[in-house]
């Protein structure tokens, strides 16, 4: 068999084993898959005596292969995991197999058939970057990376207690054994990290022990004579204490998503919030358009909305949160956003998202209505209810919703929320901040520059002409389809010195007609003579350089986290799209638990990095200072 693809392992089933003629190589024992996990990993890295006990626990692999080695450990850790413990299972694969395939070479299997059939659910399309995919019944979350071990290792940030090095033999697949793989090995392993392999190579064990671990071998696996087995011997450092108690302060879709990331994991929470409902502010809208926001350089920000479009879809679908319309259409309204279309079809940037470039006639044919110009189709995005988005995401649990917290103050090892009033509303040992525009009235979020950002969105009632449509339009604004005879069109974006105390924000007649001239004009004659019936406005937060920030509080020069506090906010009118993956980096800091974006994008959204950028623009200009000399 000839592999084209270059990224398709070109799994066969040989004697009814797996195997990949891309290497060469079976990816399981023939003495039997399970019984060579069981002996192999789990028992060569001490398990499931070295979990015993711990509030979470971190696995990583190299190469995922066919979920096998994942499946056991989970089956393991819902027989023998402490109660209350959340297991991390941090997976890279650089060719991963198909959802279909997987079924196949899982089916024999019949001891775990209930677990693989719920990977199967999940399984993830094979598209690069990292995926994160929660089972909420067992608190295991699995984290598959998608990508070659030696480039995306160095992405990825996670303290690990456990190794299994998979991923075929060194022989058939030696860039997985590379110094570079190994290097990210040592950087990600925790103090006393325990690491298990197949292969007793002469080269993988010298290099293992150069790099702090220190190793032995053991009698191997069926056939094979010998297998490894290893401890870092790192510096101690203490392990994140996870808080008994965490406060989140907003209940908007920040707020909400940081309550469900904490409650999945069994975290108990205090959601405070000084209105007496849910999404009762910016997150309120009626309707609001979940779509991706691609860039052609790579930026954090486009990095930021694959892996966020990404996750919010598999938080819905887990969620039973409705997806409506037949996807979005991006019109193409100018020459310089065709132009744009192109280039992105012409980068592949748009297949992740399964966005496609289509001609007018095409459109025309998606929409159900007559379009004029080109555009670019997201076929999974759509519009969602964001009051119904909020409430599926946080879940059930206490709130004290209707208190107005004016400050948080430090008070021995624990934060105490006080009331206008000056009482003592709540104590915590982690406070999360998610207050939209009023975030920075809170004195430890000071240091952070966020403006307010006003939109308003407009009702209007629907005609013969536009009850067709079947898909949400943009085109720098939007026209969603007619929901019970109404569409909702938006929306203003302005910045401004607003006040975000003033609530509910007054609609304004001018940005209905802003609204309205917005309209492609042939979307426009579909409402000719049609004023709106009502709107909405709010106030949103932003920052300056238009990214959210997400992390640790920080204080003082250089910058240093303040404990316990974390801020998630200026996620400016993305919100709907960006703040579930956002609440899992938020979390995953808080409880010290395995990064669920890239490094890179993660220090992108650091709340410090405008400390940070103050910091060297005055260092840059002190009077004095000279290229090589400091005083």
């Amino acid at each position: 068999m000839t592999v084209t693809d270059t990224r398709d392992p070109g799994l066969v089933i040989r004697d009814g084993v797996p195997v990949s003629t891309r290497f060469d190589d079976v990816y399981f024992s023939r003495a039997g898959g399970l019984e060579e996990v069981d002996y192999v990993f789990l028992a060569g890295a001490g398990l499931p005596h070295a979990w015993a006990g711990r509030s979470s626990f971190t696995i990583a692999e190299t190469g995922f292969g066919t979920g096998l080695n994942f499946l056991a450990t989970w089956d393991l850790w819902r027989r023998t995991g402490p109660s209350g413990g959340v297991l991390h299972y941090l997976a890279v694969e650089g060719f991963p197999i198909r959802r279909g395939t997987l079924a196949t070479v899982l089916a024999p299997f019949r001891s775990i058939a209930v677990l693989a059939s719920r990977l199967i659910a999940r399984y993830p399309r094979p598209d690069a970057g990292l995926h994160r995919l929660w089972f909420p019944e067992d608190r295991v979350c699995l984290t598959l990376a998608i990508g070659e071990a030696a480039s995306i290792l160095p992405k990825l940030d996670a303290r690990v207690d456990a190794w299994f090095l998979d991923g075929f033999a060194p022989a058939k697949n030696p860039t997985m054994w590379e110094p570079v793989v190994l290097d990210e090995v040592a950087r990600l392993a925790a103090p006393g990290c325990q690491l298990a392999t197949f292969t007793a190579a002469g080269a993988v064990r010298r290099g293992l022990e150069t790099r702090g671990f220190t190793m032995q071998r053991r009698p191997g696996f069926g056939s094979k004579r010998e297998c490894l087995a290893g401890t870092h011997v790192g510096a101690s450092a203490d392990r994140v204490r996870p808080p008994d108690r965490v406060a989140v302060i907003g209940a908007g879709i920040a707020g909400a998503a940081l309550v469900g990331s904490l409650r999945r994991r069994g975290a108990e929470v205090s959601w405070v919030d000084q209105r007496t409902t849910i999404a009762a502010e910016a997150s309120g809208n009626p309707l609001g358009i979940m779509m991706p926001r691609p860039t052609l350089d790579g930026d954090p920000g486009g990095a930021l909305s694959v892996a966020a479009f990404r996750y919010a879809l598999a938080e819905c679908a887990e969620r039973g949160v409705a997806i409506g319309g037949d996807g979005v259409l991006e019109l193409a309204g100018d020459p310089a956003m065709r132009a744009r279309h192109q280039r992105l079809t012409e980068a592949g940037v748009l297949d992740p998202m399964d966005g496609r470039l289509v001609d007018a006639a095409e459109a025309s044919r998606i929409a159900g209505v007559a379009l004029d110009r080109s555009a670019v189709w997201y076929r999974r995005a759509g519009w969602v209810s964001p009051p119904a988005l909020v409430r599926a995401l946080a879940g059930d649990g206490e709130t004290r919703f209707g208190q107005a917290i004016d400050r948080v103050d430090r008070f021995g090892e624990v934060w105490r929320l006080v009331d206008v009033g000056g009482c003592v509303v709540d104590e915590v040992d982690a406070v999360v901040f998610a207050t939209g525009a009023t975030a920075t009235a809170f004195q430890q979020l000071a240091g952070i520059p966020m403006g307010t950002v006003r939109g308003q969105l407009s009702l209007l009632r629907e005609t013969d002409l536009s009850r067709r449509l079947r898909s949400a339009l943009t085109f720098g604004g939007y026209l969603a389809p007619s929901v019970g005879g109404i569409h909702v069109a938006g929306a203003t974006y302005e910045w401004g010195g607003f006040d975000p105390s003033e609530w509910p924000q007054p609609v304004k007649a001018e940005e209905h007609d802003r609204i309205r001239t917005g309209l492609p004009d042939q979307v426009s004659r579909w409402f000719d003579g049609i004023r709106p019936i009502g709107g909405r406005a709010a106030l949103r937060a932003a920052t300056p350089d238009r990214l959210p920030v997400a992390g640790p509080v920080p204080e003082g020069e250089p910058a240093f986290p303040v404990a316990g506090l974390h801020v998630l906010s200026g996620l400016g009118s993305r919100g709907l799209v960006t703040a579930p993956l956002l609440a899992e980096l938020v979390v995953s800091r808080l409880l010290g638990e395995p990064c669920p974006i890239e490094r890179e994008t993660a220090a992108a959204l650091a709340p410090d990095r405008f400390l940070e950028r103050a910091r060297r623009r005055r260092v840059k200009e002190a009077p004095g200072r000279r290229a090589g000399h400091y005083r």
